[in-house]
């Protein structure tokens, strides 16, 4: 390991043992962790709120020495109650007991199994291995009106990120019900869209721990696994809030977030993912939110270059420094450069000024990001569209870095654009040159990777742009790669995509992975293998495609 400052603090953090356990210190608790058991869960009738499981002697204040603890984030479906009529509740129980009897079990997403293959999943023995504590925000915060109650309810609301972190399970419960007084459908897609159920999500990814599962469930007998990282893009910030002074709470809580994991990341000695953390956290963490994002984390920086007469080159110095490089052609033991961290930061000039100090604009990352879905080979022009940095991708294309530069899966930056939903860097790559027929494997152009990611403002973009374009088998793309949303949907079907087109791929690379994984299904079968044995002739409306199709075009009549 080479002898950089940042490897010295990162030993310095080791031997102080910054992060302990979950459990070590109770003092960042500013209110007690109630849970209810599993079983009192499994036997209620109604949501009761805290007070009243309080006064009947049912809540308990978790300790890891109790057993595991499952967190439960959800959408509220009344404007003054989480759950009227107890219709999440009775999802949430029928979905745990068939999971523990075996009717059911979390499968892995299409795409995710395609990518990472068959990852472990939460199983009945998992459920069953010690006691388990329920966190529920209408079981577990005060939510009397008087003063005393106020205080305590907000400073559980303070303390929630300790309690994910204590949390081995994080469940997403985003049955589709309507909202009383919105009468909108709620689901996955408006869970993903609130302001606190990102900042929980992001709580459940900067914990300071390595094991669990994340998981949705969806209805009694459908759940699927959940990975860090699949909402990387979804900043708090950007989320709807219904209160909007909370949006100015939470950024010191994720300031708070961010640090711990950073140390935390110091101390496992992880200097890819700290350099990772550290050069997005501006755009996945604090974004739209009135807080600055942590720098000049490692001390003892002596600069070379005088910041009157060489700013540009001490940018760079001091860049190198919070990174651990010496050069800026060096690889870290991941395979990024400087560049491919300064691609994803968006700091105003620092692009720039690596570009001046002979850093190659084509630059790569030369082993994939797997949990990201970042492939071999991917450029830095792609890191920047896909993070939304409008002025690291100016100059990038201002030194001349190509847009049709492909990765190892064949993607090109305009992909990326795509697959985030970026329309203005949409406009510029197109405007560079960036030929939108291009495809990347298996054979998405760059509407098909729109359809797939579910990207509503790209695809309207295109159909403003090109009335013509194909819109054959997009809806099997939507849903085959599980980024159907409400929103996209709706735009495919007012644009007249067919719900009854029977799908029938004809591009060589699509059907070698469905030939592949439909032989796998008679030996080993899983969600990707069934699709892929009964794909041909298929229509988006059959369950073997997506069964949440047809809730979601429910929720779009609506």
């Amino acid at each position: 390991m080479p002898d950089t400052p940042l490897n010295r603090f990162a030993a310095v953090q080791k031997s102080r043992s910054v992060i302990s356990s979950e459990d070590a210190d109770d003092s960042e608790l500013l209110f007690p962790m109630y849970t209810v058991s599993l079983d009192v869960l499994l036997q209620m009738k109604k949501v009761r709120r805290h007070e009243e499981l309080l006064d009947a002697g049912v809540l308990i204040k978790y300790r890891s020495s109790l057993g595991r603890a499952m967190f439960i984030s959800h959408q509220w479906l009344s404007d003054d109650h989480p759950d009227p009529d107890g219709e999440q509740l009775e999802v949430l129980q029928a979905a745990i007991g068939n999971i523990l009897t075996g009717k059911s079990s979390v499968h892995v997403p299409v795409i995710t199994e395609m990518t990472l293959g068959r990852v472990p999943t939460p199983t009945a023995a998992d459920l069953r291995a010690q006691p388990l504590h329920i966190w529920y925000d209408y079981f577990s915060c005060p939510q009397g009106g008087d003063l005393m109650a106020k205080s305590r309810r907000q400073a559980a609301i303070d303390s929630i990120v300790s309690y994910i972190s204590r949390c081995e399970y994080f469940v997403i419960l985003c049955p589709a019900l309507a909202h009383a007084q919105q009468q909108s459908m709620l689901g996955e897609h408006t869970w993903a869209e609130r302001g606190w159920c990102r900042t929980e999500r992001l709580a459940r990814e900067l914990a300071a721990r390595g094991d669990g599962f994340a998981f949705v469930i969806q209805s009694s007998t459908h759940q699927h696994l959940v990975l860090n990282g699949v909402r990387h893009l979804d900043a708090p910030g950007s989320g709807q809030f219904t209160v909007a002074s909370d949006r100015t709470k939470i950024g010191r809580v994720i300031l708070q977030m961010v640090w711990k994991k950073l140390l935390y990341l110091l101390e496992q000695g992880d200097l890819h993912n700290y350099r990772f953390l550290l050069n997005t956290q501006a755009r996945c963490c604090f974004r739209n939110l009135n807080t600055a994002p942590i720098e000049s984390l490692v001390p003892a920086f002596v600069p070379r270059a005088d910041p009157c007469t060489e700013p540009k080159a001490f940018i760079v110095e001091h860049f190198l420094h919070e990174n651990g490089f010496r050069t800026l052609r060096e690889r870290d033991h991941a395979g990024w450069t400087p560049l491919c961290y300064a691609a994803m930061s968006g700091r105003p000039g620092l692009v720039e000024a690596l570009l001046e100090c002979k850093a190659n604009c084509n630059d790569k990352i030369a082993k994939p990001k797997l949990e990201l879905g970042f492939p071999k080979h991917m450029n830095v022009l792609s890191l920047a569209t896909h993070f939304g940095n409008i002025e690291p991708l100016k100059a990038l294309l201002s030194a001349r870095a190509s847009v049709g530069a492909r990765a190892s899966i064949r993607s090109i930056a305009l992909h990326w654009a795509c697959l985030s939903d970026n329309v203005e860097a949409f406009r510029i790559l197109r405007a560079a040159g960036s030929d939108v027929r291009a495809a990347m494997l298996p054979g998405l152009d760059s509407f098909g990777v729109a359809c797939a990611g579910g990207s509503c403002h790209i695809l309207q973009e295109f159909i403003a742009q090109e009335p013509r374009v194909s819109l054959r088998h997009c809806l099997h793309y939507a849903l085959i790669v599980d980024g159907a949303s409400k929103p996209a949907l709706a735009t495919l079907i007012e644009a007249r995509a067919d719900i009854n087109e029977q799908l029938r791929l004809t591009q060589v690379p699509w059907r070698m992975v469905f030939a592949i994984y439909g032989l796998k299904h008679r030996v080993s079968p899983s969600g990707l293998t069934t699709l892929a044995y009964h794909h041909h002739g298929a229509t988006p409306v059959m369950g073997i495609l997506n069964h949440w199709l047809l809730t979601l075009l429910a929720g779009i009549a609506t």
